[in-house]
């Protein structure tokens, strides 16, 4: 097997925009308050579990900042306000979470770092410093490439001492910046970055100064010479490709034990300054996140590799991945009918014990593409978002299919993302989630909730944010409605109000509204009743690996409601279109489960409806029975070219769980 030893050129328009994520960054979660109504009269339930949803922020260059998921596992991305990529650098620390564009680095505009702090609002940043150490100039001189002394430029300094005293981005203004700090010691960071013309491509170079002595009286002057940052990052792949991202990490303890980071890298080359390991403290640097496309052809594949952290920066950045741990990763991309540009976004990222970082990437859908995932260490977790329509400009709205550790370790697997119909579930997890319905059988809180869209894969869960989608979730017990609430499909009931009985969620949803160019699954009706039994045999407790919001994230007691789930494996191509006369679909009908755990109880039947008049009338499919829960049902396509057909589908357990789930506009007939 060739080897291909990649060298940065001009990256590929794949590389769509940079990611960025720490742990001192969190997803917006907007609680969802709810109305409880009773026969005696109405009381306010509790607000429902924290969403982990995707917050838009804009940054004051008119830049949108995207934040997926949260706490070590956030995912923060950087684009234009037409969806270019903005490559950006991110400072870490003392509960700030510094992001600045390239583009505003290397602008030579003045600028206030505190207005990028996206950790915290405005309204809470103070106006000044007070100082409570004796304070010392020190002067920052930045040298281009051209050897002259205006080259613009970013500093991120940290006092090494004790991070509390000091930790800040400097921004450079005709290469030089005067500021007093407490006198002691520091590391510097200094990135200059370079735009390029198009894409949002950019070039850096990071000059790292790994422990500086400021001290008075008179002035420390610190040269930091973007010709000191020779060392290119690259990697050697088995196969050809070619680098279209990197993320780079510099971690730094001061000596009491705290730590501040420095994320850099993005769509264009990275060069880095070799450096000694620290004499204060710890310096901690790690390539965290190398991508790699391969060329174009019948075959796309890409790398995408983590390597080990070093206590130094070394003058050799060109990795070989370990190939004993490397998992090849099969992905199928499926998409509307009418996604315009036929283009959907792939993120791609990884996280290690202090927070990491993802890039997205422009894929057209329908498709495939293979990625060859690498990790040095156990210390790193992968993760993996499909966007199945690139929605670019209007980022306020987006579908986004999400498979949290998509690394398993060596070896092959297969997945197809935004197969439809695409429906709301409580689902069927191998991989650690939040249960959508369980109990605390200590404090007798409840939680109720859907995933709102899912597709034929039964690991999926997406979210749309867009201000235009609606819904309505509401929970009954033994026929009373006790609770109901609009938007998010979550809600907990206390202990007062959780009593064993017959409980119904009724979840309706409207994507018509959301600004999504969507004309499949834009609504859905979904009915699931079941039983609550305390102590029942078919509500087993939930994995360790999974979390409970109902016992504050202590997932080790609690148990899995025996709520119903459907999967929809429809005979359709990659635009969720059908081609055939004789519509096929295997339906596969269970229980909530997460990693295995979860009810058992037989499946004792299900029904197929379908509606080519919008649900006016319904024409009942064939169906039959093949076993362990699935059932093939068949129906013709009887209806023009370009309909979209209505689904209807019901099943029931053993156990009195029932579901009924409506679904407009299924597919596309083609």
């Amino acid at each position: 097997m060739s080897e291909n030893s990649i060298t940065r050129r001009s990256a590929r328009r794949s590389a769509a925009a940079l990611g960025l994520a720490v742990a001192t960054i969190a997803a917006a979660a907007a609680s969802a308050s709810a109305t409880a109504s009773a026969a005696a009269g109405t009381a306010t339930a509790p607000a429902g579990p924290a969403r982990s949803a995707v917050h838009v922020s804009t940054l004051p260059n008119g830049d949108r900042v995207t934040v997926r998921g949260s706490g070590a596992h956030a995912s923060t991305t950087v684009t234009t306000p037409d969806g270019r990529s903005a490559p950006a650098v991110q400072m870490a620390v003392g509960g700030h979470a510094y992001v600045i564009p390239a583009s505003v680095i290397g602008s030579g505009q003045a600028y206030d770092p505190a207005a990028y702090d996206t950790a915290a609002p405005a309204a809470a940043r103070p106006a000044a410093v007070t100082p409570h150490y004796p304070l010392s100039i020190l002067e920052i001189d930045g040298i281009g490439l051209d050897g002259g002394a205006s080259a613009q430029a970013t500093t991120f300094l940290f006092n090494t001492d004790d991070l509390k005293r000091y930790a800040a981005p400097i921004p450079l203004k005709a290469g030089v910046a005067r500021v007093a700090v407490p006198s002691g010691n520091y590391c510097a960071v200094t990135v200059f970055a370079t735009p390029g013309p198009a894409n949002g491509i950019a070039t850096e170079h990071v000059v790292t100064r790994t422990d500086l002595a400021v001290t008075a009286p008179g002035t420390t002057t610190l040269t930091a010479d973007e010709r000191t940052a020779t060392a290119l990052v690259g990697a050697v792949t088995p196969r050809p490709a070619t680098a279209d991202g990197d993320l780079e990490t510099i971690d730094r303890t001061d000596a009491a034990g705290a730590s501040g980071q420095v994320m850099t890298g993005g769509s264009g080359a990275t060069w880095m300054t070799p450096q000694p390991a620290a004499r204060v403290g710890a310096l901690a640097f790690r390539v965290l996140d190398f991508g790699a496309a391969g060329p174009a052809g019948p075959d796309p594949y890409r790398y995408d590799l983590s390597f080990p952290p070093s206590d130094h920066i070394d003058a050799n950045q060109t990795y070989r991945p370990d190939l004993s741990r490397i998992q090849t990763s099969h992905n199928v991309f499926a998409t509307d009918a009418a996604n315009p540009a036929h283009q959907a976004g792939w993120v791609i990222g990884a996280s290690g014990p202090d927070g990491g970082g993802g890039m997205i990437y422009i894929v057209p859908t329908p498709g495939r593409l293979t990625d060859y995932i690498g990790v040095s260490t156990d210390d790193v977790f992968w993760a993996a978002d499909y966007v199945p329509v690139e929605n670019a400009p209007n980022q306020d709205s987006e579908l986004d299919f999400e498979d949290l550790g998509i690394y398993r370790g060596p070896g092959q697997t297969w997945r197809t993302w935004g197969h439809g119909p695409l429906t709301p579930q409580v689902g069927q997890y191998t991989n650690g989630m939040a249960c959508n319905a369980c109990v605390d059988p200590v404090t007798d809180l409840m939680d109720f909730g859907v995933t709102e869209f899912t597709d034929s894969d039964p690991n999926s869960a997406a979210h749309d944010n867009g201000p235009g989608y609606t819904a309505t979730f509401s929970v009954y017990r033994d026929g009373v409605q006790v609770a109901s609430q609009s938007g998010w499909p979550h809600t907990e009931l206390p202990g007062t109000t959780a009593q064993p009985g017959t409980y119904r969620m009724v979840y309706d949803a409207d994507t018509t509204g959301s600004g999504l160019p969507m004309s499949q699954s834009t609504k859905t009706h979904t009915d699931i009743t079941f039983r609550y039994t305390p102590g029942s045999a078919q509500q087993p407790t939930l994995p360790a690996d999974d979390f409970c919001y109902a016992s504050n994230f202590v997932n080790m007691q609690c148990e899995i409601l025996p709520a119903l789930s459907l999967n929809y494996q429809l005979s359709t191509d990659g635009s969720n279109t059908s081609h055939l006369p004789v519509q096929l679909l295997d339906l596969g009908v269970g229980h909530q489960s997460y990693q295995g755990q979860g009810s058992h109880a037989a499946i004792t039947g299900a029904t197929v409806s379908v509606s080519y008049d919008a649900g006016k009338t319904w024409v009942p499919a064939t169906v039959a029975p093949t076993g362990g829960g699935h059932y093939l049902a068949a129906w013709p396509n009887s209806a023009p070219k370009g309909s979209t057909p209505w689904l209807k589908v019901t099943a029931t357990d053993a156990i009195g769980g029932s579901i009924s789930q409506t679904v407009a506009n299924a597919y596309s007939i083609g």
